[in-house]
């Protein structure tokens, strides 16, 4: 059973972490239900009918006094999700306050959280760039980049967050010279209003821009930062086929989130991801989606068995950080020690560090090029189906947690 006190500090901590998002986004990106966001239309993208649920009924985070009532209450399981989803949610700001520190201390010349209004035939569509990094002179240079924080560094981007980039790389070229673009101060106070981008790059920076988008070196970033690595992902280029798309899915969302509130259309008829898809376990509107459509368990030793199973991958994931700390330890004093190869003992255990060969791997993309030169893409097919080998059948376990019940 959770320690009644330990709980009280951490719903001390989802409290806060709640009132402060509410106010931040408040004041930074205004009432996200009047306007349709690059991040809803990134959203949209993987998948609409997540976006328009989030549109048409606002995320379901829970409102601050409801962590009071269920610590009081005791209902420790509902105050550790709602913790633990803040904690991801505000991850992203504090680094993103960290990057800004960063740039500034190079002195840097950047815009944050710039406001593009790239409304279009009655829809409000809004752009918040994270960072637009400036450069002058005669080769002018502009840089987007797109901060997203993540438990791990992804091999690949997902849609929403490609999605999102080429949608402020294509508003910001579109809209260039019109008076789209807006800065805010930490508060939310507008400082500069409906401007067009070169101007208001005269009047934060003094920096001259060209009248034309195509004499500038413009190009975006996606940068994923976990809690000890980061990874840049591009350069992007603006696209006007993206920028369409990006057009065409705002208009979607807007109008099937209207229809959706006026009960004239019905949420399960709208697409939604198929296949695996991580990015449903943080969905709010999972729970009834018909992806899921299946019969619930009433045994509780089902849930059990889960719950357990949870709790032994999280031990094992600790575990297995732990052990890296101290093999890491153990490392850095064998090299520091200065010995070269040589065992050093304690009174249960001898150990040393050697250095080995890496690992050699056949890059096959490169050899069937070279085969295809010399005996023919015939040849190489036919040869490449009779070394081709399958492995048995097995089958993939997925589990992801429901969002606990009101």
């Amino acid at each position: 059973m959770e320690n009644i006190k330990t709980m009280g500090l951490m719903s001390q901590l989802a409290k806060g972490l709640l009132k402060h998002s509410s106010s931040n986004t408040a004041a930074q990106l205004g009432d996200r239900s009047k306007y349709v966001g690059l991040s809803d239309i990134g959203k949209g993208a993987e998948c609409m009918r997540a976006a328009v649920a989030n549109k048409a009924f606002g995320n379901q985070y829970p409102e601050s006094d409801d962590i009071g009532i269920w610590y009081g209450n005791q209902e420790y399981a509902k105050v550790k999700t709602a913790l633990k989803k803040q904690l991801i949610l505000q991850r992203g700001h504090w680094l993103e306050s960290g990057v800004e520190k960063a740039f500034t201390a190079n002195g840097a010349k950047f815009f944050s959280q710039l406001e593009i209004d790239a409304s279009l035939d009655g829809v409000p569509v809004f752009a918040h760039l994270d960072f637009v990094l400036i450069a002058g002179a005669s080769n002018p240079v502009i840089r987007i980049l797109e901060l997203k924080s993540t438990e791990n560094i992804p091999n690949n981007l997902y849609i929403s967050y490609e999605t999102q980039l080429y949608g402020q790389l294509g508003f910001l070229a579109k809209y260039w010279n019109q008076t789209c673009f807006s800065i805010r101060d930490e508060t939310g106070q507008i400082i500069h209003s409906k401007l067009s981008f070169p101007v208001l790059c005269k009047k934060v920076f003094g920096i001259d821009m060209p009248n034309l988008v195509q004499d500038v070196d413009l190009e975006g970033w996606v940068l994923c930062l976990a809690m000890s690595d980061a990874k840049a992902f591009g350069p992007y280029k603006a696209n006007d086929t993206m920028t369409r798309f990006c057009e065409k899915t705002a208009k979607s969302i807007w109008e099937k989130a209207d229809e959706l509130r006026n009960k004239n259309l019905d949420l399960n008829t709208i697409d939604f991801c198929k296949g695996f898809q991580p990015l449903c376990d943080y969905c709010d509107y999972a729970n009834i989606c018909s992806k899921f459509t299946t019969c619930e368990l009433s045994d509780s030793s089902y849930n059990d068995i889960l719950v357990n199973l949870e709790e032994l991958k999280l031990q094992r994931a600790d575990l297995a950080k732990d052990i890296s700390i101290r093999e890491d330890q153990v490392r850095n004093f064998y090299i520091n020690s200065g010995a070269k190869n040589d065992w050093l003992f304690t009174d249960s255990y001898r150990f040393k560090c050697s250095d080995i060969a890496g690992r050699k791997s056949l890059n096959t993309k490169a050899l069937t090029v070279e085969l295809v030169n010399i005996l023919g893409e015939n040849e190489v097919e036919k040869l490449v189906q009779k070394f081709t080998t399958h492995g048995s059948p097995s089958q993939r376990l997925y589990i992801s947690k429901n969002n606990p019940k009101e």
